[in-house]
């Protein structure tokens, strides 16, 4: 799309941002758009989301009441984002860009890149790009196809609009702006059937993560008869062996490694019964799927004890006690999106320097089967213990949780920071994307290793939330006080 010139050139100009957008959606609605989204109601990422009647394809709108150049490093982050959001999309989904502008910097540049599409210059481009994008971004950008990139610049319409142009315009074009109704997000949605029947929700494409991550799991299962009749059985003759992470069932033990003389299992199976099968041709029903799934959360629970986590046989989730220090507090650094930080695990509630519980950070980790594959769920809570280490019966935890958990606690953004925590803290290895290996047993090198890889998502529609907030008076009902407590560090900015 074109690289244009709207008005006369001018040196420079103090204006208000939103005033100036203002004049920019009401030239574009005189040109036929109209607003479907946002950034002060919606909050998308977009200033504003327009559409256009017969067009498919939405409009992202992005509005500098400024100068704007390809070299300032700010503008070129924010562009890599917009980029990266339109590769995630199907190309059919894909939204079309406008940047409207004040002045630019080196109009030739741009028409070179948005007019003319140059592939050297939108190579070079994209390079300076990726050195000042976050790493999703970055990964999102290097996998696309140069066809795709481009593709993006083909879509992007750049516009240099002088205001008093604007002022004049908006009192020649024709026509009128179309009509839209002037509702909040849950009243659109509430008042369709009522005096908007023939408007259709709004709906947008977005990109949901999801609290699973790919797990990649070896190509072969081995399996062997045994005259035990219990893994307990097992571990009470050699408690201080690690062994490899297994299953025995219906007299036969089964595992990823090799039953070789060198892994400790060997001694507790009958030598020629050891066979090596394809791990598809063993799952053929749910039985031996169950199998291999016990096998798998073997293997995180192994993982876990190792890092000093403890399993609540009642919550099936990991957490960690009070240290021996004084303050007995447990923390742990991590690489968040945005930068590094340090998150407490474990840390006295206090209520006038009196400690009224303790709360300890935890997650259920466990191993699932989605789509004929293998996957690592996370799902963080919180545990409550009187002391740091005996932890709560059901009634009173739940009481603590519900009240624990108002406000920011809840929030989306939140747990997911919490579902990413974990993922790092557990499985270190995946700071590079899950792409190093993880051994299957401790003590014992396989051939075949299990792997953790990213984490998983996908796209899907988010429609207005018509659902009532929660009732307050009904919350302030919980038997359970907990005014004037010291909270957790936040989470918001991790």
């Amino acid at each position: 799309m074109p690289f244009e010139r709207l008005g006369k050139v001018r040196e420079s100009l103090t204006i208000n941002t939103e005033l100036y957008m203002k004049h920019i959606i009401r030239y574009l609605e005189a040109r036929g758009y109209y607003v479907k989204a946002s950034s002060d109601v919606e909050g998308t990422f977009a200033d504003t989301i327009l559409t256009r009647k017969g067009d498919t394809r939405d409009y992202w709108l992005e509005v500098k009441a400024t100068t704007v150049s390809l070299g300032d490093s700010d503008f070129l982050e924010q562009l890599a984002k917009y980029l990266a959001a339109y590769l995630s999309r199907t190309k059919e989904n894909r939204f079309k860009m406008i940047i409207a502008c004040y002045l630019t910097i080196n109009s030739a540049f741009f028409k070179t890149v948005f007019d003319q599409f140059d592939p050297e210059a939108i190579r070079a481009l994209i390079a300076k790009m990726l050195v000042l994008s976050d790493e999703v971004t970055r990964k999102t950008i290097e996998q696309a196809s140069f066809e795709d990139i481009k593709s993006f610049f083909e879509d992007t319409d750049v516009k240099q609009v002088d205001l008093p142009f604007l002022l004049q315009a908006e009192e020649k074009l024709k026509p009128t702006p179309p009509a839209r109704p002037a509702l909040s997000e849950v009243d659109y949605a509430s008042k369709i059937t009522e005096q908007f029947g023939d408007v259709l929700p709004l709906k947008s494409e977005d990109k949901i993560f999801l609290n699973i991550f790919a797990l990649e799991v070896p190509s072969k299962i081995n399996i062997a008869r045994t005259t035990y009749h219990s893994s307990d059985d097992i571990f009470v003759e050699k408690p201080d062996v690690s062994f490899p992470a297994f299953d025995l069932d219906n007299g036969r033990i089964c595992c990823f490694n090799e039953l070789i003389k060198e892994n400790p299992l060997y001694d507790f199976v009958v030598p020629e019964s050891v066979e090596s099968i394809d791990l598809k041709t063993f799952v053929t029903n749910h039985e031996t799927q169950n199998t291999v799934i016990k096998i798998l959360n073997r293997w995180i629970k192994a993982k876990c004890r190792k890092m000093g986590l403890i399993f609540d046989n009642r919550t099936k989730a990991y957490y960690y006690s009070k240290t021996d220090k004084e303050d007995g507090l447990v923390s742990a650094k991590w690489k968040a999106p945005a930068k590094e930080s340090t998150r407490e695990l474990t840390r006295p509630m206090k209520k006038r320097e009196k400690i009224n519980f303790w709360v300890h950070r935890s997650a259920i980790i466990s191993a699932k089967t989605f789509w004929g594959e293998y996957f690592i769920q996370i799902k963080p809570r919180f545990l409550f213990s009187p002391d740091g280490n005996t932890l709560y019966e059901s009634d009173k935890a739940d009481k603590l949780d519900r009240n624990f958990r108002k406000s920011k606690f809840s929030h989306n953004l939140n747990q997911f920071y919490d579902v990413l925590f974990w993922y790092r803290h557990v499985f270190p290895e995946t700071q590079n994307l899950g792409n190093e290996n993880i051994g299957t047993c401790l003590g014992f090198s396989p051939k075949e290793t299990i792997r953790i890889l990213d984490q998983v998502s996908l796209v899907g529609e988010c429609k207005p939330n018509t659902e009532a907030d929660e009732d307050a008076e009904a919350l302030e009902r919980i038997e359970v006080d907990t005014s004037d407590l010291e909270t957790l560090d936040a989470y918001a900015g991790e």
